[in-house]
């Protein structure tokens, strides 16, 4: 998975009353970014909520955030003070309430008091318009829980209190810290299950399914933080669970699984199709954990049918780029297991073979409600027009055989 890069400034002056306080010109990293770099290190923690109205062009807003620590007396000194505007690019009209989180780090420990106000960034002349507490979330649903998250800060206040927390803890709307691990591990837990009783009904060495199958998991990790690294050149940073690419993972994990199932002489391509249907169970639930941990988010939009998500600094409505895929996986796993438990079943790889390209075709697919900017054009097409052929020739051969 891959974490958007945020639009924010910081500025090491002493902060002035929240009417006077200047704009910052130079980015720098930000909210999602930064939680990967510093997450053991203290980090103020504020959220500002904006109307982006109801009409008119998608268009950039600023917001300023400023912070001293309580109980300083005399000049502040580093640590003790911060101001940093915080960029939403765009601000789509029509989307409905968004919010935007400011995480400043290399701050002392403490309580802290926090203003916010207007920023004057690159939005040509317009103001958010800002609100004086977090919208209503509804009796029942997502938002009533999530949007109750974070320390939400009004404008035009005496300065909130604000208490440090490190790194790792702190969130804003929309997410929930430390979720991501535990729904990936479950989706591995679905597919080995889901993997041993077809396994099971094969007559295949439960053993040597799971033991090739936790090796293969393994190194199917590094293989996922490898490719996303390559993606990005060589250019990353953070902990390595911030970029991981489920393409680096498939493709390292089943050439582990080949060269594991050949030692052990195990049937290669009738293994590979029962561990199919698990395989995108499980990514169906782990991309559940990308909504909550705000990474492979969708773009802004004030379409009906987005849906409210954070990036892990802007919450808004948002294509749902991550329900669509897990939704995408779910089907394509049931597929594969109804063609698994068919008493004619298809040749012997065919199911597998079916089941990565359809995935592959359809993450092409969705790319363009990706947030993140794609880098090339011409490569989705190559990717796109191969994985079509893959799938229909793979359909000819199900059929024909």
């Amino acid at each position: 998975m891959s974490r958007p890069k945020s639009k924010s400034q910081r500025q090491p002056t002493a902060p002035l009353p929240p009417a006077a306080q200047p704009a910052a010109d130079q980015s720098g990293p930000g909210c999602a970014e930064g939680a990967g770099q510093q997450i053991l290190k203290h980090a103020v923690t504020a959220t500002c909520w904006l109307d982006p109205g109801g009409d008119g062009q998608p268009h950039p807003v600023s917001v300023s955030f400023s912070g001293r620590r309580a109980g300083v007396k005399g000049r502040p000194r580093d640590g003790d003070r911060f101001d940093q505007v915080e960029t939403i690019d765009p601000a789509v009209p029509g989307s409905g309430p968004v919010s935007v989180t400011a995480k400043v780090f290399d701050v002392t420990p403490g309580e802290w008091a926090v203003w916010v106000r207007p920023g004057a960034g690159p939005d040509r002349g317009r103001r958010a318009a800002l609100l004086p507490a977090p919208p209503a979330g509804g009796r029942l649903g997502l938002r009533r829980f999530l949007w109750g998250k974070g320390n939400p800060v009004p404008a035009g206040n005496s300065g909130t209190p604000v208490t440090t927390r490190a790194g790792a803890f702190t969130t804003g709307p929309g997410l929930i810290p430390g979720s991501w691990l535990p729904l990936l591990l479950g989706g591995v837990v679905v597919a080995l299950a889901v993997q041993a009783v077809l396994a099971g009904r094969e007559h295949l060495s439960a053993g040597t399914a799971l033991g090739v199958s936790l090796a293969a998991s393994a190194v199917g990790a590094a293989g996922a933080r490898a490719w996303f690294v390559a993606l990005n050149c060589g250019k990353v940073q953070g902990i390595p669970t911030q970029g991981l690419c489920v393409q680096g993972f498939i493709a390292a994990a089943v050439a582990v699984l080949i060269a594991g199932l050949a030692l052990t002489g195990t049937p290669i391509r009738t293994f590979l199709d029962v561990t199919a249907p698990g395989l995108f169970f499980g990514m169906a639930i782990g991309r559940q954990g990308c909504f909550l941990h705000g990474c492979c988010t969708g773009r802004v939009t004030s379409s009906r049918w987005g849906i409210w998500a954070s990036d892990g600094r802007v919450g808004a409505r948002r294509a749902p780029a991550q329900q669509l895929e897990s939704l995408a996986s779910l089907l394509i796993g049931v597929a594969a297991l109804l063609f698994d438990l068919q008493a004619r079943r298809p040749a012997a790889g065919t199911v597998f073979i079916g089941a990565v390209a359809a995935h592959t075709l359809c993450r092409q697919l969705l790319f363009p409600y990706r947030a993140e900017p794609r880098r090339t054009s011409s490569g989705r097409r190559v990717v796109l027009i191969t994985a079509a052929l893959v799938l229909a020739a793979d359909v000819i051969v199900a059929i024909v055989t």
